[in-house]
């Protein structure tokens, strides 16, 4: 079975990688605790998913609408990280700038 950017194999090696670095628990040396990606999901449903194209095309629309990244994060369910990181690659700052 493939999936989208790479083979299954690679997917689910990732996948692994992303729930081991996800999993609860507190840093002794600064007691900060570090979240599950259920705990993200919470607060933004589409974390960490792939972006589809409908998805980038929205996103642009949007983007030229002036609206904040913020704003983004809140429509498109996900952090601001994320949105900032998308415009970034889509390189929408260098096209409608």
């Amino acid at each position: 079975m493939d999936c989208i950017g790479g083979n299954y194999k690679s997917q689910q090696l990732f996948g692994a990688f992303v729930a081991e670095k996800f999993e609860k628990h507190t840093d002794p040396e600064s007691d900060k605790e570090s979240y599950t990606m259920d705990d993200i999901r919470e607060q933004h449903p589409k974390a960490y998913r792939p972006w589809s194209t409908e998805d980038d095309e929205k996103l642009e629309a949007s983007f030229c609408e002036v609206m904040t990244v913020q704003e983004l994060a809140n429509i498109f369910e996900r952090k601001v990280g994320a949105i900032t990181s998308r415009i970034r690659k889509l390189e929408l700052r260098e096209k409608y700038s």
